[in-house]
């Protein structure tokens, strides 16, 4: 009951409804670039832009508006979108072998990048070597991507640290609701470690410093802050063994942000060689050592450390390491 106020407080504050959910993207390149997705629960003031970059030095492309036709810009709600670029908008070598470009969708000044939804239903997941069990899982939608830099910008730029509401935690995973507003006053949190506002861009000193690249060095608590903002929150260690289960490996450096795959699709991935992750899951709340906190589980597969399973580890939630992100879920 706690949860489901907790939850009701923060949409009313913040004026959201549900979110439009970026789904189904595939990309062709031919004589132009085509980009086609879904949207679920399409609403108003939603839009689209174009991320793109090159991979070899991270220098980032702008298009031109008007290389652009089809569903570009604020966008109506129908079924199915699709948006064309003309190949004289970008750079004449331009291969997807070689460049990233993807859509994004923007709806109340958040950014969300494409997500995967896994149906309700019981999923096989590898529980060790040689060890394969059955888990069911609620449906839910997993963000393709770890949440990055750009993402996080935004929820800064939001004011995120200041709003007590975004701040909130379920009981069921912490004894006390405010103690991570609590823990960031506190410690005075204001922005991911190695993060600054007299830099331009803010993580320009991270060892993640790309705009697209992983948020990293984020306690447990700003990760929920963020979550809380984007409607979402963190994957269960259950949701993310189902999201391993499924992902591919990208073989890209663990900062070279979002990636693309020579079939020109995006699947599920960087679960396996990404960043370590925290997850929405941890010791019972009565288990708390202190102050109304306790441990929550990090997978910690990623560039440094892999395995053919999800490997955890329990840390307290004020932990943080350059080479700890987080993804979100939509349940």
């Amino acid at each position: 009951m706690r949860k489901a106020i907790i939850i009701i407080f923060i949409l009313v504050v913040s004026g959201l409804s549900a979110i439009p959910i970026l789904l189904n993207v595939e990309i062709i390149q031919q004589n132009e670039i085509v980009i086609s997705w879904k949207i679920e629960n399409p609403a108003e003031n939603m839009k689209i832009e174009i991320g793109c970059f090159r991979k070899a030095d991270k220098e980032i492309i702008e298009i031109p508006s008007e290389s652009v036709t089809g569903d570009f810009g604020f966008l109506e709600k129908k079924d199915f979108y699709e948006l064309q670029i003309i190949l004289d908008g970008l750079p004449q070598d331009f291969m997807l072998d070689d460049y990233i470009i993807f859509p994004k969708l923007i709806y109340n000044d958040r950014i969300y990048y494409e997500m995967k939804k896994f149906k309700a239903g019981a999923y096989g997941v590898i529980m060790a070597e040689n060890i394969i069990e059955m888990i069911s899982s609620k449906e839910f939608y997993i963000s393709k991507f770890e949440v990055t830099n750009e993402q996080f910008k935004a929820f800064v730029n939001a004011d995120g640290y200041e709003f007590q509401e975004y701040w909130m935690i379920d009981p069921a995973l912490m004894s006390k609701s405010i103690i991570g507003w609590i823990y960031q006053a506190k410690y005075r949190m204001t922005l991911p470690f190695e993060w600054s506002f007299s830099k331009n861009p803010f993580w320009k000193k991270a060892e993640s410093n790309f705009i697209y690249g992983p948020v990293t060095n984020v306690r447990w608590f700003e990760a929920n802050a963020f979550c809380n903002w984007m409607q979402g929150e963190m994957p269960t260690l259950e949701q993310i063994q189902v999201a391993f289960y499924n992902s591919v490996e990208c073989k890209d450096d663990m900062f070279s942000g979002i990636s693309i795959f020579k079939d020109n699709s995006f699947p599920l991935q960087k679960v396996w060689d990404g960043v370590s992750e925290w997850l929405m899951s941890g010791v019972e709340p009565s288990s708390a050592s202190c102050a109304g906190c306790n441990e929550m589980f990090v997978m910690i597969n990623n560039a440094n450390q892999k395995w053919n399973y999800v490997v955890t580890l329990l840390k307290c939630p004020l932990f943080r390491n350059a080479n700890l992100g987080f993804r979100f879920v939509i349940d």
